[in-house]
């Protein structure tokens, strides 16, 4: 087991903790005297040792070593892991499977042999699960449609879900996020705003893709997170599912000047032909969230900017 807090008795357990979503929930747990224990193959000890407390960590091997004694204590499981993004699998699609969609299956299976009370909450990705063809806000009933092996492979995992709340009774809630934006996502290839804030730094150029025509659904990691705790506690999960994003659209393009705009900065851009496992439109209705939750999202594009760029560049500040 880490060395980080060691803990025995913890009621919720976060799969993929220490991941870019699973940093800002941690944090937010912190924030509200949250306990919990991060279960990751690697967990980053430091970064929970350094911006954390009441939260364990415990490595994948050590937990599947005794995981009859964590999950029988679990109340929550919040499965935020992933080893993959969009395009990684682009040319070996079948890998999604044994990468990503068994090792949630054999998890949430488990969970339902051992402790079918625990309330698990999966991060889905309403950014690649709907499909072409929208350019209205797609609501969670939209067919499943995806274009990439990354979104098929959510979209497998979901049904797991969905195959054991119907044979074995599994409590659960599917939230089906947009494109989340944060000062924990630390990769700088992944996401337009980590990509070009990155490249300001570097000095480097971007990469548009058909002239950053794309419109997707931009809003804060944090709203994500009190999303998924809102979700945890909610009084019956029934394997419901929730967009969670803004609800507005926003041009990649635009959101290049938006952080040209905030830095003070010109990027150079190198302008290639469009993906095919991108979308041209990606944006989500969200009105569920608010009616079942009462969430919404709070944090407007431009505040998310600045407050990574701010911290990124040095000049640490608050919101």
């Amino acid at each position: 087991m880490s060395a980080h807090r060691k803990s025995m008795a913890s009621k919720t357990l976060i799969f993929g903790g220490t991941g870019f979503i699973g940093r800002h929930l941690c944090c937010h747990y912190t924030s509200i005297g949250r306990q919990a224990t991060v279960i990751s193959r690697f967990p980053d000890v430091e970064f929970l040792e350094k911006h954390t407390s009441n939260i364990s960590s415990l490595s994948l091997d050590d937990f599947y070593g005794n995981k009859n004694e964590y999950l029988t204590q679990a109340e929550y499981l919040i499965y935020l892991a992933s080893s993959s993004i969009p395009a990684t699998y682009k040319n070996q699609p079948w890998m999604e499977l044994p990468d990503n969609v068994e090792p949630a299956f054999k998890l949430f299976s488990a969970v339902v042999e051992t402790n079918p009370s625990i309330r698990v909450v999966y991060l889905s990705s309403g950014g690649t699960i709907y499909g072409p063809g929208h350019s209205d806000p797609i609501s969670e009933d939209a067919r499943l449609e995806p274009i990439s092996p990354y979104g098929y492979g959510k979209v497998v995992i979901e049904e797991s879900l969905r195959f054991l709340g119907r044979t074995k009774n599994l409590n659960f809630a599917i939230l089906r996020a947009a494109n989340p934006v944060g000062i924990w996502q630390s990769n700088p290839r992944q996401g337009i705003v980590a990509v070009t804030l990155s490249a300001i730094l570097k000095r480097r150029p971007i990469t548009l893709f058909n002239h950053g025509r794309q419109v997707r659904d931009f809003f804060d990691a944090d709203d994500l997170v009190s999303a998924i705790a809102l979700a945890a506690e909610a009084t019956d999960l029934k394997g419901k599912t929730w967009n969670i994003g803004s609800g507005k659209g926003y041009k990649i393009c635009d959101v290049v000047a938006l952080i040209e705009s905030i830095t003070k900065t010109t990027v150079e851009k190198e302008i290639v032909a469009a993906r095919d496992v991108d979308l041209d439109y990606s944006v989500l209705d969200c009105s569920a969230a608010f009616s079942d939750l009462g969430w919404r999202s709070e944090i407007g594009l431009g505040e998310s900017i600045r407050h990574i760029w701010n911290r990124i560049s040095g000049s640490h500040t608050t919101r």
